[in-house]
């Protein structure tokens, strides 16, 4: 794995690339490459393909949003990055499928480098270079069509408002991801964070939305078969579970409603991960679950089988559209906190609770069912149980007791506190 970013900047003027290339000599992490158009820039990735690719909108001849659709098709693995000085709703709509992430003239150097510098991170989240391939050249999630033609149906009635469209897409996962991500960007100049869709919705503007979702085309409703269809619904259900369990924990730790609020948001979205995977392995993902042994967990045969489990995978995606640190550490450790380097996170504790205390995962046969079946973070236990009065979580020291953990959350053989969330399946007296 290189530890370096090559990054290729592309700009019709000679000056923005000259500043460019002086912000870039002070970090030897990015490797910069620079070119003045979309037509010179493919024929050098074609020969030297690059990590990061980002482009001016307005250019002559090619513009932005043309040359980043052609570098998805050509390089899906490369991250798209739109920097310009033009806010123009149109000239934004069109980079809203190409671009990963839209960065506002004027940009501060530090927000660039943020930029340029995250797939390091992500490489070591992902290390399975197909993977990271097939996300980065994702264009949408699948939707229940269900959802999705009631959202169309909705934002075409007079009586349409943004707590009635946010009340729809936040009962899909797939939508809300969608729709976080271009609040999570600088798409519309946005100050701060959407953590709901009904944030998302007011801040974007019901304009927005609608052009986001008639004409643009930013949701794609599932065609597929009926068994799909109802291992969606059945992973929304189980999103939806979570998240109400992992609010109420946030709230019952002491966090305030934003936060809260956020808790309900990671844990919707710790599943996403194997939607990516049933929507990309529509036949190979569900037959993991039929076919698999009782002594398997899932993570262990979707890492077999993929290279990375539903959680990372996740974890990635949502930091390729530039989610929040703490948002994706609590996606990406959820089911083994005790492998995360941040040990303050009250979003991955809410989150790693609820996984415990909440639903089995939907694509687990029921005969699969104790610790005999857990391992990492799935925890095959029943039916939803009480939210916790209080909880001891992993930001604190380590160590109730010694030997494995029987219910799966923890990597190591010594048993960090976040184990109190095991209601007594650890081998632990003390938990």
């Amino acid at each position: 794995m290189s530890g370096e970013v090559k990054v290729l900047f592309v700009d019709d003027d000679l000056n923005i690339l000259s500043g460019l290339k002086r912000l870039m000599r002070g970090h030897p992490a990015c490797v910069g490459q620079y070119c003045l158009g979309g037509e010179e820039a493919l024929a050098l990735m074609d020969d030297h393909p690059v990590d990061v690719v980002v482009s001016d909108m307005r250019m002559p001849g090619m513009d932005g949003a043309q040359f980043l659709a052609k570098v998805r098709e050509r390089h899906p693995g490369t991250i798209r990055v739109i920097l310009s000085g033009y806010a123009d709703a149109e000239s934004i709509l069109r980079t809203v499928g190409p671009a990963h992430l839209y960065l506002a003239k004027p940009c501060d150097p530090a927000t660039l480098l943020a930029a340029v510098a995250r797939p390091l991170a992500l490489r070591r989240l992902l290390a399975s270079e197909g993977l990271r391939t097939a996300l980065a050249g994702l264009i949408d999630l699948p939707t229940p069509p269900d959802l999705f033609f009631r959202l169309e149906q909705e934002l075409r009635s007079p009586r349409a408002s943004a707590a009635s469209v946010a009340a729809i897409i936040g009962q899909d996962v797939a939508m809300t991801a969608e729709l976080l991500k271009l609040t999570n960007s600088s798409y519309f100049a946005v100050s701060g964070r959407a953590s709901t869709p009904l944030q998302a919705v007011r801040t974007l503007g019901m304009d927005i939305i609608s052009a986001l979702v008639l004409r643009i085309g930013i949701f794609r409703h599932l065609q597929s078969t009926c068994i799909q269809g109802a291992i969606m619904a059945l992973l929304n259900d189980y999103s939806l579970r979570v998240a109400g369990l992992a609010e109420r924990i946030a709230a019952a730790e002491g966090a305030d409603t934003a936060v809260a609020k956020t808790a309900y948001c990671a844990g919707m979205l710790s599943s996403v991960g194997a939607l990516v995977l049933l929507d990309t392995h529509p036949q190979t993902y569900p037959a993991l679950f039929i076919q698999g042994s009782a002594d398997q967990s899932a993570f262990a045969a979707e890492t077999q089988a993929f290279g990375a489990n539903h959680a990372l995978v996740g974890a990635y995606l949502l930091g390729l559209w530039n989610f929040a640190d703490p948002m994706v550490e609590a996606v990406a450790h959820a089911c083994a906190p005790s492998a995360c380097p941040v040990r303050d996170n009250l979003l991955l504790t809410a989150v790693h609770a609820a996984r415990v205390y909440g639903p089995r995962f939907p694509l687990i046969p029921p005969r699969i069912a104790g610790p005999a079946g857990a391992g990492h973070g799935l925890y095959m236990r029943g039916p939803q149980g009480p939210a916790p009065r209080t909880l001891e979580s992993h930001r604190r020291p380590i160590c109730q007791g010694s030997g494995p953990c029987l219910n799966g959350c923890c990597s190591s053989t010594t048993i960090p506190t976040c184990c109190r969330a095991c209601s007594g399946s650890c081998a632990s007296s003390s938990t």
